[in-house]
Formats: structure tokens, C-alpha cells, sequence
């Protein structure tokens, strides 16, 4: 393997400049630094997952994002949730149509690691692999809905370990152009040798583990204009600015609970725990409002066997991903404890029906049930 090789003397030393061009969208043939002509010498990656990057880990910068570093995803958003209703809400089944982007298989993708003890964020390495020249919005936010579980990987120069002994700040990797900074981060152990395989000039480098919404929320505070993942790996990267990572953690679970239970591969106790989830954390529930023809409600699945579940989403990009014409609106633990006592030809609970998915049924959602007595229903 090999590593940035042009790096610059800056204030802050727990950051690692890059010389390259930043890829003003995910589709652009433009990589981090070109790939050296002649054999690039390997050099082993060291593994280290640490629970945070530091606070000296970003630069002081905060400059604002323009309309073409931004991916163009601010505009197809998710609005702002809906207020949920005063009265309880009617339950209508809601036909799914042709979505406007792949959905996932309903079960998880089974754990791989292209790296000895790396585990890969296999679903947003997929949702990835589906971008190509011209990625429509849609795409883009469907990528940014399976980054939304996981872990991902940072680069950083030198002995991770080492560093954290001594207390020294990182040096995580970023690429710099101009007033904007990016952090880079990975989804596997393949698309970080695809980086490190680009550098002219190798060096040790290691790799550290960190829950997606930690790396999210470093971005955020550091000042970094957005984050590049997979920058090597085009057209199979996306851009994100801060502001939409800002969005995407305030209109969620910023330690992505349920959506990290349905992503992982099942376990005998999944279901359960995903029930004590639901009695703690807000989801969201689809609601139409009749356009097109539409029941009005909140919508339910049908199994073939006839099973009627609520439909219930760890995060609007899983409502958005359905591509109907339902908003998202939240839905407290209390407000669906009251759904589920008033209604009980419900089986259950379907959550992120966009897949992957889990129904969840009645006997496994008592946490949630209790709450009901509590409220006296």
C-alpha cells in the first residue's frame, strides 16, 4: 500500500493535507491523486477502532458549501416533518409504487472483511456501487439512508495507537481545496487500499473504526466543509456536505439504533431488542393525504398470509425511499404504544419496509405495550 506523499506543514498538526482536486459531485472522474505509473511498493495497514477522533482532529475552518460542492441534494431533502395529528391517526393500507431507486433485500447482507479485522459497512458499500455518471438525487439520498448504520474508516498516518498513548491529535487524512476542507472515510477495507494504492510515495498508515454518527458529528464540529467517502473509488463515491449530515442526524437517532439492529445479521434475540428499541426511540411513521387517489392515513403492509403490520421507519430517507408520495411524520414510543392497544388486528410493526426489514410482532413489542398501561389505554 501507499500514502499521501505531498503533505503540507499546517496549524494544525492533527490533519493531513492532500494536493488533489476536491470532486464537486460523486459522478466526476476525478480522483484524490493519480495512480503512480510504475509498482507501488505495499505497505501493511495496522487496525484500531477508538471510540473518537479527538477534538484537535479537524481544521478551524467553517466555509459555507456552494451550490456545486453540495451535491445538489439540499433541494430533494426530506421537508420538515409534518405535525402529528391531535385525534388518532387512521391506519390504510398504502400500495407501494415503482420505487425511484433499487430497494435492499429485506434480510442484511452477510459481514465481509477486505481487510483483516475491518468489518465492512456492506449496505452503504452496495448503495454505493449503484452510483454511476449522472447519479439522479434520489440515488444520492439513497446512498445517504444506508450510510445511516455502521461504521466507517478514517485514515490516519502514522501508528493510530501510538498516537492516542502519547496523546497526540490524529492525523486523520482530509483533502483541502481552497477555504473547503473534506474528510475522508471509508466503507471497506477495499476502498482504502484503493487509496492508499494511488500514493506516489508510501508510508505506515493506519486505519480506525467509528460509528458512522461519530464521524458524522466530527465533521460537523470541525469545521469541515462535508466528508468524501470512497474518494478512490469513483464514480462509486458521494460527497456530502455538513449541512445535509446536519440534517440527516437532527431528524434522526444520532446513534442510529433501530437502524443498526435491522442492518446487522439477524440473532435470536433481534426482534426483541428491536422492541425495547421502539419503547425508547422515536420513528417515523408514512402518511398520505389522499393525492392520487391514496387512502388518507398512516400506512400498513399486508403479508401473503394476512398479517397486518404498521409501517414504521428508524429515519425519513427510509419513507423518501419508498418513492410515494407519503411524508414523513415522527412518531413518539407513547403515540405508538397508543396505535398498536387501539388497533389489535395489528400483528405487528414492519420497520424500514425499504429494506433491509424486520417484522416485529406483538409478542415481541411488550416494552412498547407496557407504555400503553402506563398512559391508561
Amino acid at each position: 500500500m501507499a500514502l499521501f506523499s505531498r503533505r503540507k506543514k499546517t496549524a494544525d498538526p492533527s490533519t493531513v493535507e492532500e494536493d488533489a482536486a476536491v470532486p464537486s459531485a460523486p459522478a466526476e472522474d476525478a480522483a484524490a491523486t493519480g495512480a503512480p505509473e510504475e509498482t507501488v511498493p505495499n505497505v501493511g495497514i495496522s487496525v484500531q477502532a477508538f471510540r473518537g477522533v479527538g477534538a484537535d482532529a479537524g481544521p478551524e475552518v467553517a466555509a459555507p458549501v456552494d451550490e456545486q460542492s453540495s451535491s445538489g441534494l439540499e433541494d430533494d431533502a426530506p421537508e420538515e416533518p409534518v405535525v402529528a395529528p391531535r385525534r388518532e391517526p387512521t391506519i390504510n393500507v398504502i400500495e407501494t409504487e415503482k420505487p425511484r431507486l433499487p430497494l435492499a433485500s429485506a434480510l442484511p447482507p452477510e459481514d465481509t472483511h477486505t481487510i483483516e479485522g475491518l468489518k465492512d459497512n456492506v449496505l452503504l458499500r452496495e448503495a454505493l456501487a449503484e452510483i454511476a455518471e449522472g447519479a439522479s438525487n434520489e440515488e444520492l439520498l439513497g446512498v445517504m439512508r444506508q450510510s445511516m448504520q455502521g461504521h466507517l474508516y478514517l485514515r490516519v498516518y502514522g501508528d493510530a495507537g501510538q498516537q492516542i498513548n502519547d496523546g497526540e491529535a490524529l492525523s486523520v487524512a482530509v483533502i483541502r481545496e481552497d477555504e473547503k476542507s473534506f474528510l475522508l472515510a471509508f466503507t471497506s477495507g477495499a476502498a482504502l487500499r484503493a487509496a492508499v494504492d494511488a500514493e506516489e510515495d508510501p508510508a505506515a498508515t493506519s486505519a480506525m473504526a467509528q460509528p458512522v454518527g461519530l464521524i458524522y458529528q466530527q465533521v460537523i464540529d470541525g469545521g469541515f466543509t462535508g466528508i468524501i467517502i470512497d474518494n478512490a473509488s469513483a464514480p462509486h463515491r458521494v460527497v456530502f456536505p455538513t449541512e445535509l449530515l446536519q440534517q440527516a442526524l437532527d431528524q434522526g437517532d444520532p446513534a442510529m439504533v433501530l437502524k443498526s439492529l435491522v442492518s446487522a445479521p439477524r440473532e435470536p434475540d433481534t426482534a426483541a431488542r428491536v422492541g425495547e428499541a421502539l419503547a425508547k426511540k422515536k420513528v417515523w411513521v408514512a402518511v398520505s393525504d389522499g393525492t392520487n387517489g391514496a387512502p388518507v392515513g398512516i400506512a400498513e403492509a399486508h403479508t401473503a398470509d394476512g398479517k397486518r403490520f404498521l409501517q414504521v421507519f428508524s429515519h425519513p430517507l427510509e419513507v423518501v425511499a419508498l418513492g410515494r408520495d407519503d411524508r414523513p411524520m415522527p412518531f413518539e414510543p407513547e403515540q405508538l404504544a397508543k396505535v398498536l392497544s387501539s388497533h389489535s388486528e395489528l400483528a405487528g410493526v414492519i420497520v424500514d419496509s425499504a429494506g433491509p426489514s424486520l417484522a416485529v410482532e406483538r409478542d415481541s413489542l411488550g416494552p412498547v405495550l407496557v407504555l400503553a398501561v402506563d398512559l391508561g389505554d
